[in-house]
């Protein structure tokens, strides 16, 4: 068993596997739940959009907190040194991924984005290696990244994947998946030291909070609210804090790699679940195979090396 404290490189248990895969899947649900709820507020612009995301994830930071509060009332507050890190934390993985998604995503084409959006899993592996010399990386890493990555590129086969490069676009939607990356390695440094739900629940708030102010000084704004679109909003901020506080406790625990590589599940299921609510046509073959890829890819990353043996965590 690994020290609590210690950068773990352990494999997967099978139930790490499926809050994994709960995390995407809570993920891939926000893109058509964010499509049906746009017209429901009235959002037209990608400010208003901004603004949207500050309302959802401060609101989620804030509920984070509060469970958090519940679970542990004893809980001593932050220091100044730890409250400046959330902070940073906040800026990296909530504000500044969504500001350069929603600006990249209005001139960028929806299938590439699709594509661009996983290379945060590539980003991940080399970063971790960064901040954490034993999770270095290695051919398998490699291998099951380009694996995975293959079935994204195959599930939008027949979209809208060429094109000349935009640095307005494709370059903002690069960046967003380098910022979610960095903030994910950022909060495993953090949350070896203080309480994962506490973590994300002040990363999610701070950086909503600037997200909301930077969605009205852009002159975005929320133009009608519906009782359907207030109860969409509340599976949103749910969504929000369980996911990310289930993905930061199991970087806390896990090799970031092996995590991370389950990110290549979003798409997968944002494809699904918007055939199934918004009527969207789905290539079943396409979609197939690249599930087929993805677990492919996923299974070579997490497979146990056979000169170690491999760990569990009790």
């Amino acid at each position: 068993m690994n020290e609590p404290g210690a950068p773990s490189l352990v494999s997967l248990r099978q139930r790490a596997i499926l809050l994994a895969v709960l995390c995407t899947l809570l993920w891939g649900s926000a893109i058509p739940i964010v499509k049906i709820s746009s017209p429901l507020f009235g959002i037209e612009t990608a400010f208003d959009r901004i603004l949207f995301a500050g309302v959802r994830f401060t609101a989620a930071g804030l509920v984070t907190l509060l469970v958090a509060r519940f679970l542990a009332p004893n809980g001593a507050p932050p220091s100044l040194k730890r409250a400046a890190s959330l902070l940073g934390l906040g800026l990296v993985q909530t504000t500044a991924q969504y500001v350069c998604f929603y600006l990249g995503l209005a001139h960028a084409l929806g299938t590439r984005s699709a594509i661009l959006n996983t290379t945060s899993t590539f980003f991940t592996v080399f970063l971790a290696a960064l901040f954490f010399p034993a999770e270095r990386v290695t051919p398998k890493k490699l291998i099951g990244c380009l694996v995975g990555f293959a079935g994204i590129v195959l599930a939008n086969l027949g979209g809208s994947v060429g094109g000349a490069f935009s640095w307005n676009g494709d370059f903002l939607i690069l960046l967003s998946s380098f910022f979610f990356a960095l903030g994910s390695v950022i909060s495993k440094r953090l949350s070896r030291e203080a309480d994962p739900i506490r973590v994300t629940g002040a990363q999610l708030s701070l950086g909503g909070a600037v997200l909301l102010c930077i969605g009205l000084i852009g002159g975005g704004a929320l133009r009608s609210v519906t009782l359907q679109g207030l109860l969409l909003l509340v599976y949103l901020i749910f969504l929000s804090a369980a996911a990310f506080t289930i993905w930061t406790s199991l970087l806390r625990r896990y090799d970031a790699a092996s995590v991370s590589v389950y990110f290549f599940l979003l798409p997968v299921f944002g494809v699904a679940l918007s055939g199934l609510l918004l009527g969207e046509r789905i290539a079943s073959v396409q979609t197939i195979g690249a599930l087929l890829l993805v677990c492919a890819g996923i299974t070579i990353v997490n497979r146990p090396t056979a000169s170690k043996p491999r760990q569990t965590i009790n």
